[in-house]
């Protein structure tokens, strides 16, 4: 309730408060979750910081792979296409894929990464598939391929006696 600006909407915002104790009221407030303001009146609750960091949600693996993808690329033609949509479906086939496996979602969302700024470095970025077609094309698969060629070309160079 203190979260909620809106308390007058609760019709029964007292016979809410009176089962609250006054010693649940001040472990909340000696745990730092809330702070108690007294005026001549009454006394008002407000949350904490800590409060709100430990009520707010963290983003999932899905959310984080959402705000990497790019929102729109601009064809060679010239036409605006939006590469974010059908998020429901692509949230669903991403956790499915990755089940309960961090490592898979870390997986895939460092592909999507090196694509992204490979695409950036080349002028190529325009050439990004919609997220649905990335992922059930599971385009990750081509790219950590070109990753590990990369890095072996890249720890390779310069290793040769002529």
């Amino acid at each position: 309730m203190i979260l909620d600006k809106n308390q007058p909407k609760y019709q029964d915002v007292r016979k809410i408060v009176s089962l609250i104790s006054d010693d649940e009221i001040s472990h909340l407030v000696s745990q730092e979750l809330v702070t108690a303001i007294e005026s001549s009146e009454s006394i008002t609750y407000q949350p904490t910081d800590k409060l709100k960091q430990a009520l707010s949600k963290e983003k999932d693996y899905f959310d984080l792979f959402y705000d990497m993808y790019p929102v729109y690329v601009m064809r060679k033609d010239g036409t605006k296409s939006y590469l974010r949509a059908n998020v429901n479906k692509c949230r669903h086939f991403f956790n499915t894929k990755c089940g309960r496996s961090s490592a898979m979602a870390e997986h895939i969302i460092k592909c999507l990464d090196y694509e992204v700024s490979k695409r950036m470095r080349e002028g190529s970025l325009s050439y990004m598939m919609t997220m649905w077609n990335w992922l059930t094309r599971s385009q990750w698969e081509a790219i950590e391929e070109e990753m590990q060629d990369s890095t072996q070309t890249v720890n390779s160079y310069g290793t040769e006696l002529i």
